[in-house]
């Protein structure tokens, strides 16, 4: 029996991820958790069924298994906040599309989505809630912690560390044995060749610090 899933957010980002659960053998979509659409409201296939308020009390009444974030880039915050607030209670899914590659030695935690042909090598190790877009591809023994968000083509080679809450733009390259602090964004293109300690927005090949 597959087991329901309730998303946090209803929108585009939401959205995506109502679109690949119903690729998915393992869940299906209970509806839409939101505080600005009003209940009834129906996105896609699904609905809201309620504010973020009413989230503990309808796990309660065991009309949903299973929670994940779906708030994207624009709230990073939001994301770690919703998480937090929410994991101690209700169990958070795991969403990995069927074309995703992932060795059987990666680590993946709960509240990850990963979007189709993502590749996931050796030793990888990947925290909770961190959504990684189409194609994402992460090398042998690299580490993403909690909370940070992909966008679509970013390339990160082996033995890098990538912290929490960071924001890594469309095709962003990162070569092998970087670090980056947390609370960091790359713009879409970027390169990154050294380690970045400090937070901020970072564009460029190479990149720089511009805010």
């Amino acid at each position: 029996m597959k087991k329901r899933l309730a998303i946090i957010g209803a929108g585009e980002l939401g959205n995506q991820i109502a679109h690949l659960t119903d690729q998915n053998d393992e869940h299906e979509v209970y509806g839409f958790f939101d505080d600005t659409l009003s209940v009834g409201s129906i996105l896609g296939k699904h609905k809201v069924v309620g504010s973020t308020k009413e989230i503990i009390s309808f796990f309660d009444l065991k009309l949903f298994d299973c929670l994940i974030v779906g708030i994207g880039y624009h709230h990073m915050e939001s994301r770690k906040a919703f998480f937090e607030r929410f994991s101690e209670r209700i169990p958070f899914a795991t969403i990995i599309h069927a074309t995703c590659f992932v060795d059987p030695t990666a680590k993946i935690a709960s509240g990850v989505v990963l979007y189709p042909g993502c590749i996931i090598d050796k030793n990888v190790v990947i925290e909770d809630n961190v959504l990684l877009n189409l194609g994402v591809i992460v090398s042998h023994d690299s580490h993403i912690v909690s909370h940070s968000f992909f966008a679509p083509g970013v390339t990160v080679a082996g033995f890098t560390r990538i912290g929490e809450c960071c924001n890594i733009g469309v095709s962003t390259t990162i070569i092998d044995n970087v670090t980056i602090t947390d609370n960091v964004q790359t713009g879409g293109g970027s390169l990154v060749i050294k380690d970045i300690p400090l937070a901020g927005l970072y564009v460029g090949q190479p990149v720089r610090l511009i805010r």
